[in-house]
């Protein structure tokens, strides 16, 4: 976060893999992020780079955003699994100040 620049922004939540009953499609990691964070799903996103971390995403009701920096999938591969968003990479993703830019339960 301190190399991004990020320190500033609201981040809840944070949980390690090392964490979770089961990996990813599972939606474990992310069970425990909204718990630890004390967010209901509507209210959390997640930044992924998986179709597997789009996939456990949505299993427990929360938004994904992704960036490309995994590079095993492509922009089309990461919005049809359901990203609403997709990033080449962190930076951008904060330079368009997401997720206040991006935020499809607001009209």
């Amino acid at each position: 976060m301190k190399e991004l620049g990020a320190e500033d922004n609201i981040v809840a939540g944070v949980v390690s893999s090392d964490e979770a009953e089961e990996s990813k499609p599972a939606p474990d990691i992310f069970g425990l992020a909204l718990q630890r964070a004390g967010v209901s799903p509507e209210e959390a996103v997640v930044v992924g780079d998986s179709i597997w971390d789009i996939e456990a995403a949505k299993e427990v009701g929360v938004r994904v955003a992704a960036v490309m920096t995994g590079g095993a999938f492509s922009r089309a591969e990461l919005e049809e699994a359901g990203a609403y968003a997709v990033y080449q990479d962190c930076h951008e993703l904060l330079d368009d100040d997401f997720p206040e830019e991006h935020n499809p339960t607001e009209s």
